[in-house]
């Protein structure tokens, strides 16, 4: 009986805290990345050969977007 108690003693403070998350989440300004053509096939690329593509990035959010690195897939 003392487990099952413990269980759902955790599983409400779980729930309870990810509601609280969530509600504070909903009110913060935060920054949401939109990349108009994530992909681009650079097909065969001869070695050494410089390449360059550009990607358009949008900040759809309210919050200022920091792209602080990246790197090719």
């Amino acid at each position: 009986m003392k487990v099952l108690r413990a269980i759902l003693l955790g599983c409400l403070v779980m729930m309870v805290s990810a509601g609280i998350t969530q509600a504070a989440e909903e009110n913060e300004a935060v920054p949401i990345i939109e990349i108009e053509n994530p992909t681009y096939d650079f097909q065969q690329i001869p070695q050494g050969e410089v390449v360059k593509h550009d990607f358009r990035v949008f900040n759809r959010g309210s919050a200022p977007l920091e792209i602080k690195s990246v790197k090719p897939g």
